[in-house]
């Protein structure tokens, strides 16, 4: 049968093959025939879709149609549809998927030889389907390799899934799980307090290990009074695993007394060198934890820290805290301290400018502040600041303005490309994230030419993420017009009349949240060009008497209106547009924490110093952003200090739920 339904399908494509049929129609009335073959193929309208599919024989998204029935096919076992689809549509990106959904078909019906012929031409997939490579190889004759990779996620807490049972039994039978393996997986799952999971586990184990893990549940429960009586005989991983598990859960609550407790444990006799280490490293960590929340004494736990236990964090955060503390002469030495190509970051530059100022060196730091006020940035723009200098923007243009005979050629050599054409006709369907996988897989490896060809294509389209991205990737970091596109311009624009934001503070934040791909989903489920999570979206909504439906986020229109009166109800809040860029980013109830600890008075130390590098980096680049987009409106650049100086508003930490972080 599945023999018939292919000669038949096949019979079918030749029958309307013809150029003539496909030039009857434009393109598009194609795009809505697509539309109505892709509904009949998900309502399993066979018919239907087959005499609309064959009308579309030219166009440039059909092959996406013949993988998807290739792919409804696979519940009846048609492979050979499976792999004629493929052979005929290796190059488009929609058969990556149609292969992984085949492969999973084979492992349900027991076709492992197919499936290990599948794994072994594309080795990728086997990262995506650990489980079913696993089962592959234990099928297929290769058991040792399986039982190891199987030992491996075992260890990690994962299920044994029903096609594993085989496997699972034989890896018992030959001994397994070894102590070692069964310590792996009780420190999995110990992390996530399974401890039923665990006293089963661990009922091979002998007494004295049984009386460990009561310890280590102890831990969790009463981490400081547990660990002043940490067992002598304990050893190995359990101990480390436990100490870890122990410090770490100490340290949210109070890290000054599990940095005491630290170097309790470390005058203790007979410690092995793993032990050693293991403290050392956990100092380190509780140091950090305590540097993020801005405890005076983390400067000095820093600085005693070995060598080897030094990078780049805990260098930073050193810094951050004599910045805090203004303590000028330290900041200075403990910028020379650093590695060369660390002291080179604008950052600290920057700062050693300031510490030079306010030594009463103003000579270093003019020469300092002009290395910086040469270039575009956040630094740049304080360092052209305190120079009385304007800010320097150094744009070159829009890169279609630059256009040469080389970059001409290559545009319409990329034109051409099927791949482009198939992004094409998604961004006109309004699927852009299938748009963005072609545009990809069309320019993977591409040169600095291809590139900027690929901007000028994007812009004309309108694409505007994607020209970001092309900008990029074509090394064309001064083209601003096309890295920071003035898009959306009635909704923004509507939307600062509505909230009393400036323009410039909406589309920062649009460029720096989703870089206008306005159908952007992040990892936490946040939408939009503002990057909305539902839930917040639907509050702000209901606030705006927008009803309660959910919200269109993928709508820029509406993102935009909720986006904006959502930063504006931050900023009328805090009262400055920093704080309201790091609330929109951490949520308010964090923002409000970090006020509490370390009041707004040196904004710029403060915004230096906030605790998560993402939302340091975003408030920074905001900030800037914030300038370049009043250039692009060919207005005068505002005072990036005075904004960092808004007049704060003192906030309790009652007035904002933790249910309000976005």
């Amino acid at each position: 049968m599945a023999t018939k339904r292919v000669k038949l399908h096949q019979a079918s494509k030749q029958k309307t093959a013809a150029p003539a049929d496909a030039i009857q129609y434009s393109l598009s009335r194609q795009r809505h025939l697509f539309k109505l073959a892709r509904r009949a193929l998900n309502r399993h309208h066979f018919k239907r879709f087959h005499a609309l599919r064959g009308r579309l024989s030219g166009y440039p998204l059909t092959p996406y149609l013949d993988i998807w029935y290739a792919r409804s096919k696979l519940k009846r076992g048609d492979d050979k549809l499976a792999a004629s689809t493929l052979a005929q549509n290796a190059d488009i990106p929609e058969a990556w998927n149609l292969r992984r959904a085949w492969l999973k078909s084979l492992a349900k019906r027991g076709r492992w030889s197919q499936a290990e012929s599948i794994l072994t031409r594309f080795p990728s997939l086997r990262s995506h389907l650990r489980d079913l490579t696993i089962s592959t190889l234990w099928h297929t004759g290769r058991k040792r390799e399986a039982m190891e990779l199987y030992g491996a996620r075992w260890q990690q807490g994962k299920t044994p899934s029903y096609a594993m049972a085989g496997l699972h039994q034989a890896w018992l039978h030959q001994g397994h799980p070894s102590r070692a393996e069964r310590w792996g997986r009780i420190g999995h799952l110990a992390r996530r307090g399974r401890w039923k999971q665990i006293f089963r586990l661990a009922e091979p184990l002998p007494a004295m290990q049984k009386q460990w893990l009561r310890y280590w549940r102890a831990v969790q429960r009463r981490p400081e009074e547990s660990l002043r009586r940490w067992p002598a005989g304990m050893a190995g991983a359990p101990a480390i695993m436990a100490l870890r598990d122990g410090i770490k859960r100490l340290s949210r609550s109070d890290p000054k007394q599990a940095w005491l407790l630290l170097q309790q444990l470390k005058l203790r006799p007979l410690l092995t060198d793993d032990q050693q280490i293991a403290i050392s490293k956990q100092q380190r960590d509780v140091a950090l934890k305590a540097a993020r929340r801005h405890m005076p004494d983390a400067a000095l736990w820093l600085a005693g820290l070995p060598d080897s236990l030094q990078n780049e964090d805990t260098r930073g955060w050193r810094v951050r805290l004599y910045i805090l503390q203004q303590d000028w002469k330290s900041t200075l030495q403990a910028i020379a301290a650093m590695p060369k190509t660390q002291q080179q970051q604008s950052r600290w530059i920057y700062w050693s400018a300031r510490a030079a100022e306010a030594l009463g060196e103003p000579e270093a730091a003019r020469f300092l502040f002009a290395k910086l006020a040469k270039e575009r940035g956040y630094y740049s723009f304080l360092s052209a600041e305190r120079l009385g200098q304007p800010f320097k923007f150094s744009s070159s243009g829009p890169i279609s303005s630059d256009q040469t005979t080389k970059i001409d050629a290559e545009l319409t050599s990329i034109k051409k490309m099927p791949a482009i054409q198939r992004a094409y006709e998604w961004l006109q369907l309004d699927q852009r994230s299938k748009a963005a996988r072609e545009w990809q897989h069309a320019l993977a490896g591409a040169n600095t030419v291809t590139w900027r060809a690929a901007a000028v294509l994007a812009a004309a389209w309108r694409w505007h993420d994607q020209v970001i991205r092309a900008a990029f990737k074509a090394g064309q970091a001064n083209a601003l017009p096309d890295r920071f596109p003035v898009a959306f311009r009635r909704a923004v624009m509507h939307a600062a009349d509505a909230t009393g934001l400036k323009p410039a503070a909406i589309w920062s934040i649009i460029r720096q949240e989703s870089a206008f791909n306005q159908q952007a989903v992040s990892y936490v489920g946040a939408k939009g060009l503002m990057q909305l999570m539902p839930k917040t979206a639907r509050r702000v909504a209901r606030q705006l008497g927008m009803g309660k439906a959910a919200p269109r986020l993928f709508s820029p229109t509406v993102n935009i209106r909720l986006g904006a009166a959502y930063l504006a109800a931050q900023k009328a809040r805090f009262g400055n547009l920093a704080l309201a860029a790091a609330a929109y980013n951490a949520g308010p109830h964090r923002v409000a924490h970090w006020l509490e600890r370390t009041p707004f008075d040196t904004p710029e130390a403060w915004v230096e110093a906030i605790p998560f590098n993402e939302t340091r980096r975003y408030v920074q680049q905001v900030m800037a952003f914030v300038s370049v987009y009043e250039w692009r409106q060919h207005k005068p650049a505002t005072s990036l200090i005075a904004r960092l100086h808004e007049q704060t508003q003192k906030i309790s930490m009652i007035e904002i739920r933790p249910d309000t972080l976005r």
